[in-house]
């Protein structure tokens, strides 16, 4: 199974993709790639079955969006 999810991240998409890669980790089930392509972040989600896929989806959205809202408080003060 696999799943690619790219968001647009105007010019921070280089920083989130940095921010993410240390959670970055191959496992018996599943592999990960980030990457900054342009304006968009990408995480390609490769694993053997659906469960650990949405396992992985869930765990790199929710790392994604708190990656988000911490460079927006640390702009805000």
């Amino acid at each position: 199974m696999r799943a690619e999810v790219r968001i647009y991240a105007e010019d921070k998409a280089k920083l989130l993709a940095d921010a993410l890669r240390p959670e970055m980790e191959v496992t018996e089930r599943s592999s990960v790639e980030i990457l900054a392509d342009g304006n968009d972040l990408v995480i390609i989600i490769q694993t053997e079955d659906v469960v650990s896929l949405r396992a992985a989806t869930n765990s790199y959205l929710r790392w994604t969006k708190l990656a988000i809202d911490s460079q927006e408080a640390v702009n805000m003060q």
